[in-house]
């Protein structure tokens, strides 16, 4: 697929500065599950993409990154085109073959489709990231373990039900299973697989 030189924006203004804050902030997602964080080091994504996501593709892909896309995305040539200018990371047809899976929450792959890691390698796992409706502490989720004092709280609007319960009955299969991101707007939140998810009660989805 062809990089469309007519659909490339500029990438971080300052690359090495910003590429580490954004990537402090993807760990610090990640080993505090459910905390809400800001990017907000760029102005601009690609059409199609929240800022969110799109200055985690550029902290985290590179080109020993397989970078597989859900369908809206990949027919998109504005991301396709920067996701290969700026990261250069290599796009596969299956959602298993990927590093990074990213998906629009209405074309969210079945989990079983990841892939999970081995018990030997349980590292080499697909990490999920995912373009969602809306992002906030709105008890929906009660969220526990690691990283995690007490419980934290956590909505995450758009997910279908399926998936919704797959993601929590997920957790069954630790050390083998999938870390997720959510983009959007400018937030971000993660989930790794360490983190235990119990539904709540439904609140009123706010917008990001």
């Amino acid at each position: 697929m062809s990089v469309s030189s007519h659909e490339l924006i500029a990438g971080f203004t300052d690359p090495v500065s910003a590429t580490q804050q954004v990537f402090r902030a993807a760990l610090k997602a990640m080993s505090e599950p459910g905390t809400l964080l800001q990017l907000d080091y760029m102005e601009q994504a690609p059409n199609g993409l929240d800022l969110s996501t799109w200055q985690l593709t550029l902290s985290l892909l590179d080109p020993d990154t397989r970078v597989w896309l859900s369908p809206s995305l990949r027919a998109n040539d504005a991301v396709t085109s920067n996701l290969r200018f700026h990261c250069q990371c290599p796009l596969v047809n299956k959602p298993a073959e990927a590093d990074f899976a990213i998906a629009l929450h209405s074309e969210l792959p079945l989990l079983t489709e990841l892939n999970w890691g081995t018990a030997e390698y349980p590292d080499r796992s697909t990490t999920l990231m995912v373009q969602v409706a809306s992002l906030s502490d709105a008890p929906d989720w009660i969220l526990s373990g690691p990283g995690i004092e007490h419980t934290r709280t956590l909505q995450i609007g758009g997910l279908s039900e399926p998936f919704r319960s797959d993601l929590i009955h997920s957790r069954q299969s630790f050390p083998l299973g999938i870390d997720t991101f959510w983009c959007c707007g400018t937030r971000l939140a993660a989930l790794p697989r360490t983190t235990r998810i119990q539904p709540h009660t439904n609140q009123q989805q706010e917008t990001c």
